[in-house]
């Protein structure tokens, strides 16, 4: 159970040979109280004239606040830890770490905008008793849960390989942690994380962009879901990937992605829309703003 997976063959086998897992009952969130886009280290930072996009700050928490009640009223707790001035990116607490069973493995930030975050969530996982797996130096870039994607109901990461994550930390993370990954390249600079381009609902379906993947990706993919449900440019432009589906039922995603949102109620989930509009002007929905906690 420490193996990086690249052909699609043995991805059935991986998935049945994973140790299960429980669900989702506990997410952590941060703060977005200085959240807003001081330079643009993704392609959906900029508006159409090239400038920086502005951020209505109080909207921003306003929509927070509502994707945070509506975990809670699903009975999904929410922890919170609290922004430090001066890093406005930090409300996004997918990328900083990656939350195991047993052990949390800490990013390697790809942007020098960004790294500084990393420690306040190490204080926070050591002050709540979490044992820490630091990636060693020569591993420069890992995003955490922006390209580490957990199969439902199995200790097994989807890892994904591209301008955030490098693909020699896939080889320490399942050898130090004793977690098969199977690994997914991307390749549309739109897509910088898997979680842009994949949202895995429960143990056959998912919702993806089949072209933000390699060849040997998509069948992958193809191998471990049954049900997929590829969406369509204007869905993936309003973030339906970036979705997040914490017990195989109830869907929370951005507003408005009208196809997705039938195609969800047809195959029996229950869609759950939110605006998260001002922080889909940093390249985020509702997927980044949580780090899912063992």
């Amino acid at each position: 159970m420490d193996r990086v997976i690249t052909s699609a063959a043995e991805v059935p086998a991986a998935i049945q040979a994973a140790v299960e897992r429980p669900p989702c009952r506990r997410v952590l969130m941060a703060s977005p109280k200085h959240f807003k886009v001081e330079s643009a280290i993704n392609p959906w930072m900029r508006d159409e004239r090239g400038a920086l996009n502005q951020v209505d700050t109080t909207r921003a928490r306003e929509q927070w606040r509502a994707l945070r009640a509506a975990y809670e009223r699903i009975a999904i707790r929410v922890d919170v830890i609290e922004a430090p001035v001066g890093l406005p990116d930090f409300c996004f607490a997918a990328n900083q770490s990656l939350a195991l069973p047993g052990v949390v493995v800490l990013s390697r930030m790809a942007s020098d905008e960004r790294r500084r975050e990393v420690r306040y969530f190490e204080h926070w996982y050591r002050q709540h008793g979490y044992e820490l797996l630091q990636l060693p130096d020569e591993i420069t870039r890992f995003e955490g849960t922006g390209d580490a994607i957990l199969h439902p109901g199995r200790k097994l990461i989807w890892g994904g390989v591209g301008p955030r994550t490098e693909e020699a930390a896939w080889s320490v993370i399942a050898r130090e942690t004793g977690t098969d990954v199977i690994l997914l390249r991307l390749v549309d600079p739109r897509f910088y994380h898997l979680d842009t381009c994949l949202c895995l609902l429960d143990e056959r379906s998912a919702l993806w962009v089949p072209h933000a993947f390699d060849d040997a990706s998509r069948a992958s993919i193809e191998a471990g879901f049954s049900r997929l449900h590829a969406v369509s440019d204007a869905d993936a432009a309003n973030f339906a990937c970036n979705a997040h589906c914490p017990d195989a039922r109830h869907v929370l995603l951005q507003q408005g992605s009208s196809e997705t949102v039938a195609w969800l109620k047809s195959a029996g989930f229950v869609p759950l829309e939110l605006d998260t509009g001002e922080f889909m002007k940093s390249g985020g929905s509702v997927f980044c703003l949580k780090q899912e906690l063992p």
